[in-house]
C-alpha cells in the first residue's frame, strides 16, 4: 500500500484481496497493527466486522494472526459466530492451521461472546457446506438457500434437491 510515498506491505484475508480495486485504484483498509519481537506485522481489512472478527479470534490463546487470516478467508464474520455459537468445532477444523486443541478454544473462549444462532442456521450451514464440496461458490450456495425460505420443515436432502434444482 502507497500512504502518502511511504510503502506498507499488509496482509488481508481472501474475502478482503478479492474486493480490492485494481493497482493504482484508491482504497480505505481497516488496520491492524500486531507487534512481535521480530518487528510488526500490519494486516488490512475493507469490512469493520471482518477486523472485529480477526480481533475476536487473535484474542484466543494459540490462534496467531496467520490462523486469523485463514479463517476469514474461508468464513465470513457472520458464519464464523455461527460455528462459534453452536459450538462446531469440526468446522473451524477445516481450516489450514487449525487442529482440533484450537477449534476447542475457540470454541471455549468465544462461544459466550457469539450472538445466538438463527434458528435452523445448523441444518443451512451443512447444506451450504453440502453445495460448496459439490462445485458452488460460498456466495452461489447461500444465496439459493437463500430463496428457498424457512427451512425448518426440511430434511438435508430435502434442501440440497431443491437448491440443485435451481438456475443460477
Amino acid at each position: 500500500i502507497d500512504c502518502q510515498g511511504i510503502g506498507f506491505s499488509l496482509k488481508v484475508p481472501l474475502s478482503t484481496s478479492r474486493r480490492l480495486v485494481d493497482a493504482g485504484g484508491e482504497v480505505v483498509l481497516r488496520v491492524h497493527t500486531h507487534f512481535t519481537r521480530d518487528g510488526v506485522e500490519l494486516f488490512g481489512f475493507l469490512d469493520k466486522e471482518e477486523l472485529v472478527a480477526f480481533e475476536r479470534l487473535t484474542s484466543v490463546s494459540g490462534i496467531g494472526p496467520k490462523a486469523g487470516l485463514n479463517l476469514l478467508s474461508r468464513f465470513d464474520p457472520a458464519e464464523i459466530d455461527a460455528v462459534i455459537a453452536t459450538g462446531r468445532a469440526e468446522v473451524l477444523r477445516t481450516v489450514p492451521g487449525i487442529g482440533p486443541t484450537k477449534a476447542d478454544n475457540i470454541i471455549k473462549k468465544l462461544q459466550a461472546e457469539a450472538p445466538p444462532p438463527e434458528a435452523g442456521s445448523e441444518l443451512l450451514a451443512d447444506a451450504e457446506s453440502a453445495l460448496v464440496s459439490l462445485g458452488l461458490t460460498r456466495r452461489e450456495a447461500r444465496e439459493r438457500l437463500h430463496r428457498l425460505g424457512p427451512a425448518e420443515n426440511l430434511s438435508l436432502q430435502e434442501l440440497l434437491k431443491l437448491a440443485l434444482a435451481q438456475r443460477a
